[in-house]
């Protein structure tokens, strides 16, 4: 078996990769900023109790938050206890990766709360999957984000190689399926893309570096970008129809976390990683809220109301990532 990765890695490995220790954090006008936007959306955020996609993706982003500047607003695990650690599965399609993106949030819950009964639900989960054989569950890139990550640190955690192998033959088959490689896009929407290289980036941090499976991520991951780097607007933002918060943070993160992991060069990408940060500040109202979000792989135009739980996260993570390219955070 490949893996060798340690438990204790494996504790901090996808968001939670590279954040430093609480105790040694050190304010910084970044993390003074992912203060602000976690606090303005679990004060004004919409359906915040809802076990879905889109909360899942601010609690990730909210504990990168937590672990990189040790401030929490204890919002995560009383959410987490209300989902009885469960995912909010459909009994017409239990393995649809949108579900799966609860798993990721619990992942990084279980760094603070390692009681087994935090993952065990996820790791049936998975597991059923992988008996059940199949590959084109993943019918969207989105899949990449939502379902992939998960997989990759189960299989860390647990050396479990027939799950890593198993999401490794659905990424394949999607990749199959929905990736251009002339152009290097998955999808014509800016959006889908970034859902993309966002959970291609998860996967590269959480896997140990001589792992093949993450060479090949890495390798797609660097095609895509290499693309997107040229789609980046004037104003920093990248939207298929204007700004998009959504999307700028995602690719935002993809490109920091790229270079963090070595896998992108950093001269290439960290101008773009910065236009990109400095565009999402201008997207935050004078409370911390992120407007400017278009909802899922939409075409239609987002306006300065415009927020989401899923962009906020991806804004959280970003985050983290551009703080470790920050002299003196």
């Amino acid at each position: 078996m490949r893996l060798r990765t340690p438990l204790t890695v494996v504790a901090l490995a996808g968001s939670l990769v590279i954040a430093p220790a609480a105790a040694g954090a050190v304010p910084c006008a970044v993390t003074d900023t992912m203060i602000k936007a976690s606090q303005a959306w679990v004060t004004r955020g919409t359906d915040p109790q809802a076990n879905n996609w889109s909360n899942a993706g601010f609690h990730v982003g909210n504990l990168a938050q937590v672990r990189t500047t040790g401030i929490s607003n204890h919002k995560t695990w009383p959410w987490v206890q209300a989902n009885r650690f469960l995912l909010p599965l459909d009994p017409a399609d239990p393995f649809a990766p949108d579900a799966q993106a609860t798993g990721e949030a619990y992942l990084d819950v279980a760094y603070f709360h390692p009681e087994p009964e935090v993952l065990q639900p996820l790791r049936d989960t998975l597991r059923a999957q992988v008996a059940d054989g199949r590959t084109d569950h993943w019918r969207s890139p989105d899949a990449l984000n939502m379902a992939l990550p998960s997989f990759t640190r189960v299989a860390v955690a647990d050396h479990d190689q027939a799950v890593l192998d198993y999401s490794y033959r659905s990424y394949r088959d999607l990749r199959r399926r929905a990736f251009d490689e002339l152009t290097g896009l998955w999808s014509l929407n800016v959006q889908t893309n970034g859902w993309a290289v966002q959970g291609l980036a998860k996967a590269v941090l959480a896997l140990p570096a001589d792992d093949p499976y993450r060479a090949d991520y890495a390798t797609t991951l660097r095609r895509t970008a290499q693309t997107l780097r040229f789609l980046q607007r004037h104003d920093g933002f990248w939207g298929a129809t204007g700004r998009d918060s959504a999307a700028t943070a995602m690719i935002t993160y993809a490109f920091a976390a790229g270079i963090n992991a070595g896998v992108l060069d950093r001269d290439t990408y960290l101008p773009a990683v910065r236009r990109g940060w400095q565009a999402l500040l201008t997207a935050l109202d004078a409370d911390g809220m992120l407007g400017w979000v278009a909802a899922r792989n939409s075409w239609r135009p987002a306006s300065a109301g415009d927020s989401a739980g899923f962009a906020v996260g991806s804004f959280l993570i970003a985050g983290q990532q551009v703080v470790r390219l920050t002299p003196g955070c």
